[in-house]
């Protein structure tokens, strides 16, 4: 563990832990719309905007390719200057992201508008980790649960809702929505008040100006470090395939349920459009972040993370069994199953990563690695889901990947319970 720079310890400040993760919640959630609306109706809409089905997926995992490198960006960054300009910045360039999907000019300024996201998304979620750290150990669980409960709040309204919109009124009119509403970040985020001393969330002078001097030769070698420990390596595989999972079965709702379920043209069941059945399922799994994410954040601080993260494994792995096995209104309620694990599984392991960091002495660094873990595998997930998952079959890779997820989630929990 380096520890040639030291934390802070914790000091009293007027600003409220709930309070703080709430509010940047808000923004990150704002911002998010126009990203998780692409993943309901970009499938259905690539033909109008003269993209392949294959890009498609090129397009879904863009931006999570450009954060393996924007997410050490992000940390240098919040380490150096602090969380406030950083959140700003990082909101404006997720309207400017959400801006540039109506525009219509092609597949080039499309991918362009992905990548920028990306780089919007690792200041956001950044932000988000360095709110919660202001609660301390004790609340982690919740506070995380909290944090995600309300950025999916965003995701869910923006299927749902956009999914509405998309199937009553085109594509033009529901970005030019969601664009207004993710503008609203704005004035969110400069009216945040971050604490001026809070747990792990700031370093000394000294380490700040050696940081500033060799940061680019010490972050490859910090997150060498970091994989250098078997705990925090396997800690970092749990979240990748669990997000690789995630990403596969979310890019490849509309088209599952498309074949699987459809009953005449541009319908499902009882003459609901694909887009909306398939935002109201998603929304499933963003508002479970809402209403289950913060109890089951709570019980992970009372019972530990570990085993709550088993549990909900176990779980998910049953309902992604059951979602290739089963048909019609059952495979429907075992992908249901599936996404209230998924938001679980998230919380979990996020509140574990959140942790890890505060015992660290490059908190940062240990969460930008933890994030690009994750992004490398949900942006592995579309890739794969709309290429070899295709040619393979959808069921094969979901099961096969829900069991590989499951044994590293053991192997991680076997590890941290001998290092007790």
């Amino acid at each position: 563990m380096d520890s040639s720079i030291r934390v802070t310890p914790p000091a009293k400040d007027t600003v409220h832990p709930t309070h703080l993760v709430a509010t940047t919640s808000l923004v990150i959630a704002l911002c998010i719309l126009g990203d998780s609306l692409m993943y309901s109706i970009l499938p259905l809409e690539a033909g109008h905007l003269d993209i392949s089905l294959p890009l498609v997926g090129v397009l879904l995992s863009a931006n999570r390719l450009i954060r393996l490198i924007s997410n050490g960006w992000a940390s240098t960054i919040y380490e150096r200057f602090g969380p406030r300009r950083p959140l700003i910045g990082a909101a404006i360039l997720g309207l400017i992201s959400t801006v540039l999907y109506g525009v219509g000019w092609g597949f080039a300024l499309f991918l362009g508008a992905r990548m920028l996201w990306g780089i919007a998304w690792s200041g956001l979620r950044q932000g988000g980790y360095q709110a919660v750290w202001h609660g301390g150990q004790a609340t982690k669980g919740r506070l995380t649960g909290l944090l995600w409960g309300i950025v999916r709040l965003g995701s869910a309204t923006a299927v749902l809702g956009g999914g509405f919109l998309y199937d009553r009124y085109g594509y033009t009119t529901t970005i030019a929505v969601v664009a207004t509403l993710t503008a609203a970040a704005l004035p969110v985020a400069l009216s945040i008040q971050w604490p001026t001393t809070a747990h792990n969330q700031h370093v000394d002078n000294k380490a700040k100006h050696e940081s500033k001097q060799h940061n680019k030769q010490m972050q490859w070698s910090v997150w060498l470090d970091l994989l250098r420990t078997p705990l925090v390596r396997w800690l970092l595989g749990a979240g990748a395939i669990q997000l690789f999972l995630s990403g596969i079965v979310v890019s490849t709702t509309s088209i599952y349920l498309a074949e699987r379920l459809q009953v005449g043209e541009n319908t499902l069941l009882f003459g609901i459009g694909v887009a909306t059945i398939t935002g109201l399922l998603q929304g499933v799994r963003w508002l479970s972040d809402i209403t289950v994410g913060p109890t089951i954040g709570r019980l992970s601080d009372h019972f530990g993370q570990s085993l709550m993260a088993l549990l909900l494994c176990l779980t998910s792995t049953v309902a992604i069994f059951g979602l290739v096995t089963l048909t019609d209104l059952w495979a429907l309620l075992a992908l249901f199953l599936y996404f209230l694990c998924d938001s679980g599984i998230n919380v979990t392991l996020s509140a574990a990563a959140s942790g890890v960091a505060m015992h660290h002495g490059r908190p940062h660094y240990l969460i930008g690695a933890y994030t690009t873990a994750g992004d490398l595998g949900s942006a592995l997930g579309p890739l794969l889901a709309f290429s070899i998952g295709r040619y393979l079959g959808l069921p094969i890779t979901y099961a096969f990947t829900a069991i590989i997820g499951l044994l590293v989630v053991v192997r991680y929990i076997t590890l941290q319970r001998k290092s007790r």
